[in-house]
């Protein structure tokens, strides 16, 4: 009995054994390679861009602007892939007749039912994807003109647009646009306003046109653009009525110095 015992404690000491060895055996691995591809294609954007909020310039959150002329929300901008997205109307209330030279301002520009008013500008997109610059012009068609059929002018009056700034969500100091910092405008020529070099002013950019500042008149306070400017001499023939014109604003694929 004792022999039977042995020789069974013999064979699970070999088991043990023989499983030990084929552990310690090295299994060689093999490592192949294969390639497959990534690929992303963009194409010029023909569509119209929405407004964007001036001091927030994100196409995330595009704005609605209102016309301070018609009261109404200002037309679509012009289609891409180069494009004006919008321009502000500019509106300078209703003044009393005097014999005194008087600079006016532009009101803000509003937003529909919203309380936001933010500084006059213009905005202008580039999705063409050539980085090949562009030129941006205002010019004033016709001195200010009363609405009537008498077409009475406001002689001597003088636009003049101040300290326009040039912003974008995508904004760096390689990027950015030119302005130009004092522009009078000449009724019936065209002004520079801003200009994008080669490599500048890709995407969405506004240029808006100097700052918002509170202002007492008549005794009440109104927030106005200070850098939106409109000055009549003291000598002009002024009639009871509304005096009008219209900015024609021109952007060119032109490169720079061509």
């Amino acid at each position: 009995m004792k022999k039977i015992k042995f020789l069974r404690a013999g064979l699970v000491i070999g088991g043990i054994t023989t499983v030990l060895l084929l552990d310690s055996k090295t299994i060689s691995a093999q490592e192949v390679d294969y390639s497959s591809n990534g690929l992303v294609e963009f194409t010029p954007n023909n569509n119209p861009t929405d407004p964007v909020n001036p001091n927030n310039p994100d196409p995330n959150k595009p704005v609605k602007p209102t016309d301070p002329i018609t009261k109404l929300p200002t037309k679509k901008g012009t289609s891409g892939p180069l494009s004006i997205d919008f321009a502000s109307s500019l509106d300078f209330g209703k003044q009393e007749i005097t014999s005194k030279e008087m600079t006016y301002y532009a009101n803000p520009q509003t937003y529909g039912d919203s309380k936001d008013k933010t500084a006059n500008y213009i905005q202008v997109t580039d999705n063409r994807g050539s980085a090949t610059g562009w030129k941006l012009a205002v010019k004033q068609n016709t001195q200010f003109q009363t609405t009537d059929n008498a077409k009475k002018e406001l002689t001597g009056a003088k636009l003049t647009i101040n300290n326009t700034v040039a912003d974008s969500i995508a904004k760096t100091k390689i990027n950015t646009p030119k302005t130009e910092t004092v522009i009078t405008l000449i009724p019936t020529e065209a002004s520079l306003i801003m200009t994008a070099s080669k490599g500048q002013g890709m995407g969405t950019w506004v240029g808006r046109f100097g700052a918002l500042q509170t202002l007492k008149e008549n005794d009440q306070e109104n927030v106005k653009n200070i850098d939106v400017q409109l000055t009549v001499p003291g000598a002009t023939e002024k009639s009871s009525a509304r005096y009008q014109t219209t900015l024609n604003w021109s952007l060119s694929d032109t490169p720079e110095g061509k």
